[in-house]
């Protein structure tokens, strides 16, 4: 994922970052059968005369000229719709190219053949209807050599990335689908950190660092064994010249026990050495008090001018404070709960000891004659009740 026009970084920091981190390694490399785009080349839709306008159309001749000196294929696949905005269109034209040069953009799902007889599934970010639509191409074992897309898989829903506007109507791969029919490697543009999911899926992750909390920038190189397509090779090739994150908390505590100077003058010691292109954090805890209220908007204005810095405060009311204290208290005390090295039956007659018997009655209690071998008896299958209700 490139994201050319993300406002966050410069055209020239963009285009800087790709000559220097990718096209000139491309033209280093001896072998260079295909050069492949997992989809977001486009971070939104961008103005012809614009900075970054011109960094998509520099990027794409570059590819291509590279693609024509060492016989290469170039193949971009369609990203998320409300990043590439259709912007594709505008370099279809050199599919139909007379000078040898196999350019594909695909916008639909494809199986093709690259390279006489390897079989490749493509997989651009598309919405269906059904999903029975995609999972036709899903079915069999070894269907294919290699497969490429753009999406989500199930094993990472829970991720939430900011820049992604996710559509209910985009479909969610299985990975042990995707391996069950290709033989070789599947890769996949969306997710903005490089995931490896058992050396079979890979998330290539983004070219730069987009978003704050984001630790991996780069791409992805692979090799692949002509006679037998299930052994490859797949490297890891991080951009240097990314931004970085950076992430500092400043506590309760830390705002009670220092003076405002001395807190400034460890952020700035901390953030010395940052790039202009970072991007850092500050994540403020502090109570609900005039003195922390005042530190907080000095450390606010003294940082302001600084666009790489974003702060983010949390007002604790004394409310807050002590819910908390309540919920770890409760925490601490049922923690029995959660040790696995715990059988079943005295953490039941644990329980029983501590919660349920305190609550009940004299009368009730001496109906009861339960004991932790009781509970185990019961677990067992071996407690016999004298009547159904005693149950």
């Amino acid at each position: 994922d490139i994201h050319i026009g993300r406002q966050s970084i410069s055209a020239a920091d963009i285009k800087m970052q790709l000559k220097k981190n990718f096209i000139k390694v491309l033209k280093s490399m001896i072998y260079l059968d295909a050069i492949i785009i997992l989809g977001d080349i486009m971070h939104t839709a961008v103005s012809m005369n614009s900075d970054y306008a011109e960094v998509f159309y520099w990027f794409i001749d570059q590819i291509y000229r590279i693609a024509r000196k060492k016989d290469s294929t170039i193949i971009i696949i369609k990203g998320t719709p409300s990043h590439d905005c259709s912007q594709l269109n505008n370099i279809k034209h050199y599919q139909d190219n007379d000078d040898g040069v196999d350019f594909r953009v695909y916008e639909t799902i494809e199986e093709i053949t690259l390279w006489d007889d390897y079989k490749v599934l493509i997989l651009p970010d598309v919405r269906v209807k059904k999903d029975s639509e995609i999972e036709k191409y899903l079915v069999g074992k070894n269907r294919y050599d290699m497969i490429f897309g753009h999406g989500t898989i199930d094993t990472l829903q829970f991720f939430v990335q900011e820049s992604e506007n996710l559509s209910a109507k985009s479909y969610t791969y299985d990975p042990d689908v995707l391996m069950k029919v290709c033989k070789g490697p599947i890769q996949f543009g969306h997710i903005h950190q490089y995931q490896n999911l058992r050396d079979r899926f890979y998330y290539a992750g983004p070219f730069t660092v987009l978003e704050r909390g984001g630790y991996s920038a780069g791409f992805l190189i692979t090799g692949i064994y002509n006679k037998d397509r299930s052994k490859y090779k797949v490297a890891y090739y991080p951009n240097p010249d990314s931004a970085q994150y950076y992430d500092f908390e400043l506590t309760r505590k830390i705002l009670a026990e220092y003076t405002i100077d001395e807190i400034i003058e460890a952020i700035e010691l901390g953030i010395k050495d940052t790039k202009s292109n970072d991007l850092i954090s500050i994540h403020i805890t502090r109570n609900d008090t005039r003195e922390d209220a005042d530190k907080v908007l000095l450390l606010e204005e003294h940082f302001r001018r600084d666009r790489r810095i974003s702060i983010v405060k949390k007002v604790k009311s004394a409310k807050t404070e002590e819910r908390e204290k309540e919920n770890n208290a409760r925490k601490e005390k049922y923690a029995y709960v959660m040790d696995q090295n715990m059988e079943l039956a005295p953490m039941m007659w644990k329980y029983f000891e501590e919660e349920i018997k305190p609550t009940m009655s004299e009368e009730q209690l001496r109906k009861v004659d339960f004991s932790e071998d009781t509970f185990r008896a019961i677990l067992d299958g071996k407690y016999l009740f004298q009547n159904p209700s005693d149950k």
